[in-house]
């Protein structure tokens, strides 16, 4: 199975990707699903940001406890405010906030069981939000949040050592999200369509 579906990504790809090329494709399209799960649980922050290329967007944060689990992922500094000023960026931000890590046999079989073109397809999907810097995961104190968000939390309990921010920049209106996953696939697949082509040299 697991040979199955490298083949897929590989003929897809290109023969000149590797195993480990694909497993990192792969592995880009499960942290983009693990996104678009947790997007139900957001709420817009920033109603008139941009993206890196000056693309009008939305911010929308989700929130996580910062659990000791969370917190060994990083060089999170001890003292708060020093904390509060660091930040990963990326795929990198998903995985600190949550995203599984990659597990061969679960994330290759999702190439089997979906076809490789949509593992290829959410992987450019994650890439256009890393290549425009969409992906920003902070850490902060309850009582420093914005409200709106503050209310959407659990208990102030479950968030004894602060709470993870993930912010996450989509090139839309405020009047038109959606928080969910199928309206962030359609936005974004809209953008990369109309995204400049590279000048020909």
């Amino acid at each position: 199975m697991i040979l199955r579906t490298l083949s897929l990504l590989r003929s897809l790809q290109g023969a000149s990707h590797t195993a480990q090329e694909a497993r990192a494709t792969v592995q880009q399209a499960c942290d983009y699903r693990w996104l678009c799960r947790q997007l139900p649980g957001g709420v817009i922050t920033d109603a008139d940001t941009r993206l890196n290329d000056g693309t009008p967007a939305v911010a929308i944060t989700l929130a996580y406890p910062a659990t000791p689990e969370r917190l060994a992922g990083g060089r999170w500094p001890e003292a708060p405010e020093e904390r509060e000023e660091c930040f990963v960026e990326g795929d990198h931000a998903c995985r600190a906030a949550g995203a599984p890590a990659y597990r061969t046999l679960e994330s290759l079989s999702r190439g089997v069981a979906e076809g490789a073109a949509a593992v290829l397809t959410d992987a450019a999907r994650l890439a256009y939000l890393i290549e425009r810097g969409a992906l920003r995961l902070t850490w902060r104190r309850p009582e420093a949040l914005p409200e709106a968000l503050y209310r959407r939390l659990p208990a102030p309990a479950a968030a004894g050592q602060g709470l993870f921010l993930l912010t996450l920049k989509v090139p839309a209106r405020p009047d038109e999200v959606e928080l969910d996953g199928a309206w962030l696939d359609r936005t974004l697949d809209r953008y990369r369509r109309i995204l400049p082509r590279p000048a020909s040299r």
